[in-house]
């Protein structure tokens, strides 16, 4: 069983934080992605007649997963190593682009969203359909907090230390 990771605080030093967005987030992320993007392929293949299945899922997973990929190495060789290696300076333009990364990958939630009709199940979903949803419920859950945490406590600090 995976314990859960606790959360630092948002007053936790910065490399905690760090630490934090890397263990629970990016590992995670590249952890299940791929799950969800086998599970996906499964459900739109096994239901390809049926209206009410999310058509294009895989298709939208396949994208995110390079999208958050690429993100999370810019993060990881751009910001967090320099904060690592105790510089922060010009931390203003890979945070910009960072966060305009994070308005696409909000856009790819969006787009997700509506290919399951607000994951909303039918009452006939079989197991791999209903565990899809529930692991795509979480994806946006740790999404949601991880851009919630770069964006409103991560990123301005450093933007307040270059």
């Amino acid at each position: 069983m995976i314990r859960p990771i606790e959360f630092p605080g948002t007053d936790a030093p910065t490399p905690a934080l760090i630490a934090h967005i890397m263990e629970r987030y990016h590992e995670t992320h590249r952890r299940e992605l791929p799950e969800l993007i086998s599970l996906g392929r499964k459900v739109e293949t096994v239901h390809a007649f049926d209206p009410n299945a999310p058509h294009g899922l895989t298709q939208a997973l396949e994208a995110l997963i390079v999208d958050l990929e690429v993100h999370m190495r810019k993060e990881e060789a751009n910001v967090f190593a320099a904060v690592g290696a105790g510089h922060s300076e010009g931390a203003d333009v890979p945070i910009a682009a960072l966060r305009h990364d994070h308005s696409g990958q909000e856009a790819t939630l969006n787009k997700i969203a509506a290919i399951t009709h607000g994951f909303r199940l039918p009452s006939y979903a079989c197991g791999s359909w209903t565990r899809l949803y529930a692991g795509l419920g979480k994806l946006v859950e740790d999404l949601d907090e991880h851009m919630f945490l770069e964006d409103t406590v991560l990123f301005p600090r450093l933007e307040g230390a270059a």
